[in-house]
């Protein structure tokens, strides 16, 4: 049974990077050793046989053993308290940005558990009040989530920055630091189960650590949300980067797979 969970495994992390790679226009996927190492393992009639024997043994495993239940820890989202916030960023002039703001960028998505919140840093220089990274940048970003099977109804898509402004305003650190409690609180209300930060300045916004994001990205780090709870963290790069620097689609391909990975394993506890 372990040796057919490890192969199914592994057939998922194969149809998830080719999903991935198909979705960003990869033409070609550098042959690296553990690429090599994968093709060689797959013996595909004994895979072929391993899922059969496994699909017969779970048939005979008792009902209720199969029947899913809700953990008592998980949280719901609260939309009202969203919808608040939401309200607030609308009318918001904490900060000189508000005057120069195409419009306001509180967020989308988020259904009554959000199992992942997604952080970018502002939206530059557009009117569609329904982009929260840019309009490329956002269709990039729900191919990465077709890719590891999230449904948007379980992402919450926020910014640091929650005014959209013009491609020549620069926002700075102290507008940054006025739209910090929105954030802080979206958080809070959303209650994920994890929080990607997509670029530099979400992930020193939320970190504070000094290192560089080629550093940071590839691991979780603990953020604490006001009431003690810790919720795991993981930096990435921004859609907006890897549109002008492609090459960076792989690191980031992984770093998906391992939000993936954590949330097959929430569930997994979750359900047994």
């Amino acid at each position: 049974m372990e040796k057919a969970e490890q192969i199914l495994q592994l057939l998922h992390d194969a149809r998830g990077m080719l999903a991935y790679q198909q979705s960003c226009d990869l033409v070609e996927y550098p042959k690296t050793p553990e690429l090599t190492t994968f093709l060689e393992d797959c013996k595909w009639q004994k895979v072929a046989t391993s899922v059969s024997i496994q699909k017969t043994q779970v048939s005979k495993l008792p009902e209720k053993k199969l029947v899913k239940q809700e953990a008592p820890s998980v949280q719901k989202s609260d939309l009202q308290n969203l919808g608040e916030i939401a309200r607030e960023i609308a009318v918001c002039t904490s900060c000189g940005l508000s005057a120069k703001r195409s419009c306001a960028v509180p967020g989308i998505g988020g259904g009554d558990q959000i199992r992942l919140m997604l952080i970018g840093h502002w939206l530059p220089g557009s009117e569609d009040s329904s982009a929260v990274f840019g309009d490329e940048e956002d269709l990039m970003l729900k191919r990465m989530l077709a890719a590891i099977h999230l449904p948007l109804e379980e992402v919450f898509i926020a910014n640091v920055i929650k005014c959209g402004v013009g491609t020549d305003v620069q926002p700075q650190a102290e507008h940054i630091d006025a739209c910090a409690s929105y954030l802080h609180r979206q958080i809070t209300a959303a209650s994920p189960e994890l929080i990607c930060t997509m670029g530099v300045i979400a992930t020193k916004a939320l970190l504070r650590l000094p290192q560089p994001l080629s550093r940071l990205r590839g691991q979780f780090y603990p953020y604490r949300v006001p009431e003690g709870a810790e919720i795991p963290l993981l930096p990435t790069y921004h859609p907006g980067y890897l549109l002008q620097n492609p090459e960076m689609k792989k690191a980031t391909w992984h770093d998906l797979q391992a939000l993936e990975k954590r949330l097959l394993r929430a569930c997994s506890t979750i359900t047994s």
